[in-house]
């Protein structure tokens, strides 16, 4: 009899795991034994859970659960609730005959939370939340050996798993693929603290857990190793220049891909700049600024004839027939006005001609003997089909009329 009611103990206990796990894993089942594929069945249940949430503890009936999820077809509707009671994600709110309303579980909400915040961090932060609650427990050798064991057991394997998918990334990955998973499987210094301090807490108290010990300080070096070789080979891929046309180019696509417009704009709201030159590789950009020679500050300035040559105009007669030029460019432009808008200005203009206009009217506000001044305020405006389609509002005016 005694053993017999161990054997049922068991049974239960375990039938208890297993429940719990059919509710974890319920929001992730298309089927009673197969994972969903599309990312609607998770928002339906995102949305059913919230659902239940607002009702509380009348829980919600078949008819109201639709009402809820109305925006999703209703066969996804029905195939979904089945699923869910059948794997004790819904169950009913009530024990008696014939009841109508039902619950929804707490494990498979907090399941559902977990997974989304596995999906945004890669496991990382659940393995920081691991060190720690594990070092607290812990402490001061509480616990028993067997518990002990468990974490030193638990804590290597992960770093080991943690290892050999960081590794794979960097040996035989794709730079863009290292450059956007990485991230999530890295914090070398904060973990490799957090691992180093629970296994030092191991070792104090329950020293027959040396060579167990010893697998954890391998696997805790090994990750060590591994996030400095995978950060040296993204820092090798993105050169040793910090010029933003010399950064990779999938980055730059993968950015404007992913991107909103706000975001786009945000990169270069206090930015004025000219047209981009896309048909300059930037392989060749590279080996330009690689290559190029060095100024030598002990070289002396080559000497001059001092007859002028026939052609060539003084100084001082070039610099007045600039000012007189870009004089006239700008009275024409301001047409007896006193100022006028960028924007009106550049509008109707291809961009090869408004390039040109403006680097006249720039050199007029910055030349001292004439009285013109280009001011810009506000943020860049990105207007989608427009010429040109990035634009910074600025006014060019008049200080004061120019000498006759």
């Amino acid at each position: 009899m005694v053993d017999e009611q161990f054997g049922l103990e068991a049974v239960a206990a375990e039938q208890a795991v297993v429940s719990v796990f059919e509710q974890i894993v319920a929001v992730l089942a298309r089927q009673a034994n197969a994972a969903i594929d599309d990312a609607t069945l998770f928002r339906l249940a995102d949305t059913l859970f919230a659902a239940f949430a607002r009702a509380g503890e009348d829980g919600l009936t078949a008819e109201q659960i639709r009402a809820a999820c109305s925006a999703f077809p209703e066969e996804v509707i029905d195939n979904r609730l089945g699923v869910l009671r059948k794997l004790g994600a819904i169950q009913p709110a009530f024990d008696k005959p014939y009841q109508r309303e039902y619950r929804a579980s707490f494990t498979s909400y907090v399941s559902m939370l977990f997974v989304q915040r596995m999906l945004a961090r890669g496991g990382q932060s659940e393995l920081h939340q691991l060190l720690t609650m594990e070092k607290i427990r812990l402490e001061g050798g509480q616990g028993t050996p067997e518990e002990a064991l468990e974490v030193v057991v638990g804590i290597t394997t992960a770093l080991r798993l943690l290892v050999a998918e960081l590794v794979a990334l960097t040996v035989g990955g794709t730079v863009e693929a290292l450059r956007e998973r990485a991230p999530l499987l890295w914090n070398a210094k904060s973990l490799i603290d957090q691992a180093s301090a629970v296994h030092e807490i191991l070792l104090e108290f329950w020293p027959e857990l040396s060579r167990m010990c010893g697998e954890l300080r391998s696997a805790i070096a090994a990750y060590e190793d591994a996030s400095t070789n995978a950060s040296a080979r993204l820092m090798t891929a993105a050169g040793t220049t910090r010029a933003l046309n010399l950064l990779p180019p999938e980055m730059w696509k993968r950015f404007a891909r992913r991107a909103t417009v706000d975001e786009l704009a945000s990169v270069l709201a206090d930015q004025v700049f000219d047209a981009p030159s896309p048909w300059h590789d930037v392989a060749d950009l590279v080996v330009a600024v690689a290559g190029r020679s060095q100024a030598n500050g002990s070289r002396s300035t080559p000497p001059r004839s001092r007859i002028s040559d026939g052609d060539e105009q003084p100084s001082q007669e070039w610099s007045d027939a600039e000012a007189e030029r870009l004089a006239g460019v700008a009275e024409e432009v301001l047409s007896g006005r006193d100022s006028i808008a960028v924007e009106q200005l550049l509008s109707g203009m291809d961009w090869v001609t408004a390039r040109r206009v403006l680097a006249d009217l720039v050199a007029a506000s910055n030349n001292d003997r004439l009285g013109y001044r280009l001011a810009w305020s506000g943020p860049v405006q990105v207007r989608a089909g427009s010429v040109p389609s990035w634009l910074t509002p600025g006014v060019f005016e008049r200080e004061q009329r120019p000498c006759e």
